[in-house]
């Protein structure tokens, strides 16, 4: 009937999103400022007042503390406040279990941060063996391990192949609302240094927001103010997941955002706000 989630980054947002929706009670707990820590906090805004109506009690910069399991429940406090649920779901991340691979034994060396080291190949210091997904650098991800899997497959058989471009693994979590981001948000941005606009579209400002009931989702688009380059997207809303794709397709092929802001979108859809979140950079947006 109760249950609480620690962790409100992807994993911990979906379990929370799932169990209200069954009619669970549910708090979630993050001991960072803001649920969703790695999404632009334009997009975090939206989905917290979502799960707020929803009834998902949210409860940040908090971490949880005094965890006394019992046989019938789970009692716990988070910052000033105490709860007693039917169960504790730890959501607050995974690491591959690297150590119980014997890779010493292979000759294979691992990175800093304790994963597989491999070359843009997929390939490890054993030039024999290649290594994908969760035990190598960037995102824990199963499209970008899919990816890897196909580079280093084609490197293994000596074909030519292409790099997996990390800095454009789409990120995608879904709960409900749903929400999608590839590139920098613009915060890393600004910290980067780079000199950036934004473009923020409502999904109820094209009329496919209204039909579908998605009024409350929005496109956010961060751009290089001097080459006009998409260096981060940030999509919430009921189909977010699959609209990113877009707009990693734009980035791949090194599309800007005048070329974006001329691409023609069919009439009435959701995926018409893209196109108007990249005309308002230029405040121009049709449906503003």
């Amino acid at each position: 009937e109760k249950i609480a989630v620690v962790g409100a980054g992807a994993s911990g947002s979906e379990i929370a999103s799932a169990y209200i929706r069954y009619g669970t009670e549910v708090i979630l707990v993050e001991m960072l400022d803001q649920i969703l820590p790695a999404e632009d906090k334009d997009v975090v805004r939206v989905v917290e007042r979502t799960f707020k109506k929803q009834g998902i009690e949210i409860s940040t910069g908090t971490p949880v503390e005094n965890v006394e399991v019992t046989d019938s429940s789970v009692r716990f406090t988070y910052g000033e406040n105490s709860a007693e649920v039917d169960y504790l779901v730890i959501a607050g991340g995974r690491r591959p279990d690297v150590d119980a691979l014997g890779l010493e034994a292979a000759g294979i060396k691992l990175d800093e941060n304790g994963r597989v080291e491999v070359d843009e190949y997929q390939k490890t210091s054993n030039e024999k063996v290649y290594a994908i997904g969760d035990l190598c650098r960037g995102a824990a991800l199963a499209h970008k391990a899919m990816e890897e899997g196909v580079v280093a497959a084609e490197a293994a058989a000596g074909q030519d192949t292409h790099p997996v471009d990390l800095e454009l693994v789409p990120g995608a979590t879904f709960c409900h609302p749903q929400v999608a981001s590839v590139g920098l948000t613009e915060a890393q941005a600004k910290e980067k240094g780079l000199d950036v606009k934004t473009g923020k579209l409502k999904l109820g400002g094209v009329g496919a927001g209204t039909v579908y009931d998605d009024r409350d989702g929005m496109v956010k688009l961060v751009v290089d103010k001097e080459y006009g380059e998409i260096v981060g997207a940030h999509i919430v809303g009921n189909s977010a997941c699959d609209m990113i794709a877009e707009l990693v397709a734009v980035m791949a092929l090194e599309g800007g955002i005048q070329e974006l802001q001329r691409i023609m979108h069919p009439h009435p859809t959701i995926s018409e706000a893209v196109l108007d979140a990249a005309r308002a950079v230029d405040k121009w947006a049709t449906h503003a």
